[in-house]
């Protein structure tokens, strides 16, 4: 072959690599993985808008939206966390996080203190519910939104922020520097003796600190007298699998299995025994677990297993029917995709998802509540999906854990106008506006539950305060909740003076599953009579 030739034939093949090498993927499209082509047309989409766009973009949240996308067809548990989501993740389930210690709202468009935690840098400055944030650093915080709040009042420990307050009924607002410190999150909303022989105990989520905070409440209510328990699981939507295991292991003697987990791949093959996780002291007494359509995951585990083996009698509404596992994979820029992994199956083989093919997530989340879905999945499941306790009862999967004794939940909740309430703030503001007139029982919250009635005058506050948020209350609807709303005020009352334990153990005065709930405790004593 001539030399020039021979340099011509070099030049080609040069030129059809580098063309190869540019375009591989175009060449070998047909021949890649479905997860591939997928993979190669986002990137080319992203190539050409980089090149092409008119605009600027930020790519952070073209990125997480198109892997939401993505995620959004598997499953409805599947999900992205961007960075700061998985932050405040990470301190929800750790159980703490450095900050000042408040739960605020924005009210008036300023951020302001609904509750300031027993033992942090704000109650040891003295601050308190109704405070107004309305500088923080020099800066001023008018009509700032609730995301930015957190990221300028928390921080590392031991550094400090200065905010200027302006408190109800003072002329002039003073400003106070806060150290910030290690603010403890709270698993357990509250816990008491509703009478001599009964505790109860109510559980949010399931974090690090769960199984801690559970055995020392018990301790607490054992030491005090007590011969039987209520554990209430409403609106507890799950956390930390080892948890609740552990929290199982409370209440059942011996090395019993809790949950198994079965996935594509057998590294996700899991079983969790009493024993692996067991803190603390076995208890025998009678126990009713109580659930509502919000209970899910973890806390379906816990309520599952204690039905699976007769140990407790489960009150209230069909819980949600979460039986997917999620393991958490970390993206380059500390991003992380939930992923689902596995299923998970009570100790009778019940798997408790829900079915979510071809349902948008709207659907999926929002059918939970609707009464013809109940009984949908209440004939489908007594057909196809029967299982059986330790003692012989069935049991049902596939839809939730369902109770042993349904006790729906009815109140003013779910009503347009008292959702309205709540959503302005309303009880608040009407506790702040009677504040001065109230202070004279803070000195003893006894006194106080036993003793104290919220006025027809305050009503008529609450009833001017709606009006000036545009809400509006009949006189028929007054009439018709008066109890309901005495009752919610004196609890925003009891918020005010000593906290969120104490706001919740007066939300429980007008609950009719929690106290429909005492009737069924011989009940719970007949599952324990041929033992475990």
């Amino acid at each position: 072959m001539p030399k020039r030739t021979r340099f011509l034939f070099f030049v080609l093949i040069v030129v059809l690599l580098v063309v190869i090498h540019n375009n591989y993927k175009y060449v070998l499209y047909n021949y890649l993985s479905p997860a591939e082509q997928s993979a190669y047309k986002l990137e080319r989409t992203f190539k050409v808008i980089d090149r092409y766009y008119v605009d600027s973009v930020d790519w952070q949240a073209a990125t997480g939206k198109a892997i939401s996308g993505a995620l959004r067809t598997l499953d409805p548990h599947s999900i992205y966390l961007s960075p700061e989501q998985v932050k405040r993740a990470l301190e929800d389930f750790e159980g703490h996080y450095y900050g000042i210690g408040i739960q605020f709202d924005i009210i008036n468009d300023y951020p302001t203190v609904v509750s300031v935690f027993p033992g942090s840098p704000s109650a040891r400055a003295g601050l308190q519910a109704g405070d107004q944030f309305i500088e923080i650093e020099g800066q001023s915080a008018y009509k700032i939104s609730m995301d930015e709040v957190p990221k300028k009042l928390k921080g590392p420990k031991g550094t400090r922020v200065k905010v200027k307050i302006r408190r109800p009924f003072m002329d002039e607002p003073f400003e106070v520097t806060l150290t910030r410190d290690e603010i403890p999150i709270t698993t357990v909303n509250t816990y008491f003796k509703v009478d001599s022989i009964t505790g109860y105990v109510w559980i949010n989520r399931f974090a690090f600190t769960t199984s801690e905070e559970l055995e020392a409440a018990l301790l607490e209510l054992e030491e005090a007298g007590i011969k039987q328990l209520i554990l209430d699981l409403r609106d507890n939507g799950g956390g930390l699998l080892r948890q609740a295991v552990s929290v199982v292991g409370k209440f059942i003697e011996g090395n019993k299995l809790v949950v198994y987990t079965k996935g594509r791949l057998k590294s996700f093959n899991e079983k969790y025994y009493t024993e692996d996780y067991r803190d603390g002291k076995v208890r025998d007494y009678p126990l009713i677990v109580l659930i509502n359509h919000n209970t899910a995951s973890a806390s379906e585990i816990v309520a599952g297993a204690l039905q699976d083996y007769d140990r407790a009698l489960i009150v209230g509404t069909r819980s949600f029917g979460k039986g997917l596992v999620q393991n958490e994979f970390e993206l380059p820029d500390q991003s992380r995709i939930r992923l689902t992994i596995a299923k998970y199956y009570t100790p009778s083989g019940r798997l408790i998802q829900r079915p979510y093919k071809n349902k948008s997530a709207r659907e999926y989340f929002s059918e939970v509540w609707e009464d013809s879905l109940e009984q949908k999945l209440t004939d489908s499941l007594q057909n196809t999906h029967v299982y059986y306790t330790s003692k012989g009862r069935k049991v049902f999967g596939g839809g939730g854990i369902h109770p042993d004794v349904e006790i729906v939940f009815t109140d003013s909740l779910h009503a347009k106008w008292m959702m309205q309430l709540l959503e302005k703030r309303v009880f608040f503001k009407t506790i702040l506006q009677w504040t001065g007139k109230l202070k004279r029982w803070s000195a003893d919250f006894k006194r106080f539950e036993k003793n104290f009635e919220v006025s027809d005058k305050m009503l008529a506050t609450l009833k001017q305060i709606a009006q000036d948020e545009n809400i509006k209350l009949t006189p028929l609807e007054i009439k018709r909740e008066k109890n309901y709303l005495k009752q919610r005020l004196k609890a925003e009352a009891a918020r005010y003076f000593w906290g969120m334990s104490a706001f919740y153990r007066m939300l429980l005065k007008t609950d009719r599953q929690f106290k429909e709930t005492m009737r069924y405790f011989e009940q719970a004593k007949a599952l324990l009579k041929d033992g475990n």
